[in-house]
């Protein structure tokens, strides 16, 4: 019966994604990313609910988060609305940090805007009458407004900056993007499971291995090599 009810669930969802202009910025670069959701019933005898795990993944981060819960009628519409219903909260918190970030890699903090966007998000979800999982969504929003978040944050304006000289101006490529490498260590350094850090890692390796083949200065590849030892024999093959 429930999966009936749901039947065009997936159909609303993309519509509230899709036809909604998230980026009030005009020609910003497009990029992809993907939301799933994965529903499982919440008996209750005065509405439907549901608990919900929800995958998010940028063009270089992911987001996995299984404390989600909300309720959901089968003739409900997603509407942006100004209408505070807690899957909305939930979508839109997860949109605003990933474009967010996309922003960054644009200039110095360039997704503040965008991280307050989710910021509020996260303060209506604390009074929402669904609270499960906004604690820890509270708490990854200290943690991206912590002092070691916003050095990671500086570092993508130091890696992007220099993938956009690559082409004009190979060496100031490779000295912003040796500083972003030593900024990651830092990073790193500080909290080991960052996330976010070892998601741009997995994400951009390839890329920094490139522009350092052939290079004299190998102490970005062998710094990479440190901090991500699951890719150990790629960086060997640029450090013979």
């Amino acid at each position: 019966i429930k999966q009936e009810k749901m039947r065009d669930f997936k159909e609303k969802v993309e519509k509230y994604l899709n036809e909604y202009e998230w980026i009030e910025e005009e020609d910003f670069p497009p990029f992809k990313m993907h939301i799933q959701l994965f529903l499982e019933d919440q008996p209750s005898n005065i509405e439907d609910r549901y608990r919900c795990s929800i995958v998010v993944s940028g063009p270089d981060v992911q987001y996995v988060d299984e404390r989600a819960l909300f309720a959901f009628q089968e003739d409900q519409e997603l509407l942006h609305d100004g209408q505070k219903e807690s899957l909305k909260l939930l979508l839109d918190f997860y949109m605003y940090l990933v474009i967010a970030g996309e922003f960054d890699k644009l200039g110095y903090l360039e997704g503040d805007p965008y991280f307050t966007k989710a910021r509020n998000a996260v303060k209506l979800g604390l009074f929402d009458r669904f609270v499960r999982g906004w604690d820890r969504r509270d708490e990854l929003m200290q943690l991206i407004d912590g002092q070691n978040y916003k050095k990671f944050r500086e570092m993508k304006d130091f890696y992007f900056y220099g993938l956009a000289v690559m082409e004009e101006d190979k060496k100031a490529a490779r000295e912003n993007i040796a500083k972003a490498v030593g900024m990651l260590r830092d990073v790193l350094a500080n909290d080991y499971d960052l996330q976010a850090a070892k998601d741009f890692i997995s994400a951009h390796f390839r890329t920094i291995c490139d522009l350092f083949k052939g290079s004299d200065n190998k102490e970005p590849i062998k710094i990479l090599a440190e901090l991500d030892p699951e890719h150990e024999a790629y960086y060997a093959q640029y450090l013979e």
